[in-house]
C-alpha cells in the first residue's frame, strides 16, 4: 500500500518504512487565525518578512497539528500541517510565494530558511503587524522574541517544543487587532531550508498545507508525479 507522503496521523500509530517502527505523535497546537487568509510560513524569529504564498485562503481560523515522529534514537518533529477541509489530498504540489515557481514539488533546495531552529504559519496581516514592531523596538526590548521563545521552552515535551501566541495579550505587541497570532512550533533537525507543500482533494480543493521538516525520508517515493514518475 502507497503511504500518503503527509498522513493525518492518529496519535500513537506506527510506520515501518525506514526498516523499524516509528511511533508518530499528533500535537494539536490550536487555530490559526487569518484575517486575510494569506498564509506566511517562516523562521518566526529571523523571517517575517517573507512573503505569503501565491494560494490565498478563506478568512477564517484553521487548526494546526505537529507530526512528531519517535525514531530510534531520539524524538523529532516531522512536519506541522495546516488544516483546510476534511477530504483526503490525493495529490500534492510545492507552495510558491512566486507567480513563475509553479512547477510542482521544483528542487530539493527550495524552501524557506530557519536560523532559529523554528518553523511557524501566521497571516500575513499579522506577519506585517510583527514587521512594523519589530522595526520600532530595540532588539534588546522585543517583547515578541522574548515571549515566543518563553512559552516554547515551557512546552518542550517529548523532543518538541511549540507555542500558541496572541500578539496583544502574550506578546504585548501595541495596536494589533484582537486575535492576532503566531503559531511556531520546533522546526526538524534545526536550522536547514524547509519547503511548504500543498495537498488538493479529487475536486482540486485545497485540503491540506504542509511544512516537511524532511525527517521521514519515505517522503518523496509517494507523490503523484505529473511527469510520469511515480513511487
Amino acid at each position: 500500500m502507497r503511504l500518503d507522503p503527509f498522513r493525518d496521523f492518529e496519535h500513537g500509530e506506527t510506520v515501518s518504512e525506514l526498516g523499524y517502527d516509528i511511533v508518530i505523535l499528533r500535537r494539536n497546537l490550536g487555530l490559526l487565525h487569518m484575517p486575510t487568509g494569506e498564509l506566511v510560513a517562516c523562521d518566526p524569529l529571523n523571517g517575517i518578512e517573507t512573503s505569503p504564498f501565491e494560494t490565498t485562503l478563506e478568512a477564517g481560523d484553521y487548526p494546526v497539528v505537529l507530526f512528531v515522529a519517535e525514531l530510534r534514537d531520539e524524538t523529532v518533529p516531522a512536519y506541522a500541517m495546516l488544516q483546510i477541509k476534511e477530504s483526503d489530498p490525493i495529490r500534492w504540489e510545492r507552495a510558491s510565494i512566486d507567480e513563475e515557481d509553479d512547477d510542482p514539488l521544483g528542487s530539493d533546495d527550495e524552501g524557506y530558511p530557519v536560523d532559529s531552529s523554528l518553523g511557524c504559519f501566521m497571516d500575513g496581516a499579522t506577519a506585517k503587524a510583527l514587521m512594523d514592531y519589530s522595526h520600532s523596538v530595540m532588539p534588546e526590548d522585543n517583547e515578541f522574541r522574548r515571549a515566543l521563545r518563553g512559552r516554547v521552552r515551557r512546552r518542550l515535551e517529548h523532543g518538541c517544543g511549540w507555542a500558541n501566541l496572541d500578539l496583544k495579550t502574550e506578546a504585548n505587541v501595541p495596536q494589533v487587532p484582537d486575535g492576532f497570532n503566531v503559531v511556531a512550533f520546533d522546526a526538524g533537525y534545526g536550522p536547514g531550508i524547509y519547503s511548504t507543500y500543498m495537498g488538493r482533494d479529487a475536486d482540486d480543493e485545497l485540503t491540506r498545507i504542509v511544512t516537511d521538516f524532511e525527517v521521514l525520508e519515505f517522503r518523496f517515493n509517494t507523490f503523484p508525479w505529473g511527469g510520469g514518475r511515480n513511487g
